[in-house]
């Protein structure tokens, strides 16, 4: 601003030397410049209030930054910890720790050839062949009743039905039949028979199916005959 004036005052010098001077010239010059001295005292005011507005505002910013972040309390312990705290945390870490020993397990020892002719050997043996021959035994008991089974099937499927019980039935007499929910029965003989009872047993003949118009029998080889009624 000083610059400013002091370029005006010149321009107006010049300009009073081009021109002649006037009465007002010449009262305006007698009066004193306070103009240059009142825009130094108003720039000097301006700067004052502008640091004042900026310190202001920097405090503000602080006491807000202040409340709302604050240092943790074990930040602030690590922050004020003494030079030895801080050595003595480091020789701690970085000391290590011992271990106990593990008591050595004993050696194994290898195992001790059996000796054949030991008690223990010869009773382990002994068992061993007992049960052998219990299941060689049961083995060819099971081969001899499957064989026997077989044969008995063999002779049942080669039997021809019994002249015997073809004669007997013959001459049986049959007085009546019963057909019943509760159970079909036959009077042969003037005897009273069911199903799967035996009518003859010598023959080995039982009753196998009782209907209105005949009956059905079987023998022990599973030969079947049939008597009409």
């Amino acid at each position: 601003m000083s610059l400013i004036n002091q370029a005006l005052r010149k321009a107006q010098h010049q300009r009073s030397h081009a021109r002649p001077a006037t009465a007002a010239d010449h009262a305006n010059a007698s009066q004193p410049n306070y103009t240059g001295n009142s825009s130094k005292s108003g720039l000097l005011i301006g700067l004052v209030a502008g640091i004042a507005l900026l310190v202001g505002l920097v405090a503000g910013l602080t006491i807000v930054v202040l409340r709302k972040d604050p240092v943790p309390i074990d930040q602030q312990a690590r922050i004020v910890a003494t030079p030895a705290t801080i050595a003595a945390n480091a020789t701690t870490a970085t000391e290590p720790t011992l271990q106990p020993l593990a008591a050595a397990s004993p050696a194994p020892t290898l195992a001790q050839p059996l000796d054949p002719g030991s008690p223990s050997v010869l009773h382990e043996l002994r068992l061993a062949r007992v049960a052998a021959e219990a299941k060689a035994a049961v083995d060819a008991t099971a081969a001899k009743q499957a064989e026997v089974a077989r044969q008995l099937a063999a002779a049942k499927a080669a039997a021809k039905p019994s002249q015997d019980i073809i004669q007997w039935l013959g001459k049986s007499k049959i007085s009546g039949v019963r057909l019943s929910a509760s159970g079909n029965k036959v009077i042969l003989n003037n005897k009273a028979y069911s199903v799967g009872e035996t009518v003859n047993l010598e023959l080995g003949l039982k009753v196998l199916i009782i209907q209105e118009k005949r009956l059905l029998f079987i023998d022990a080889n599973g030969k079947k005959y049939m008597k009409p009624l």
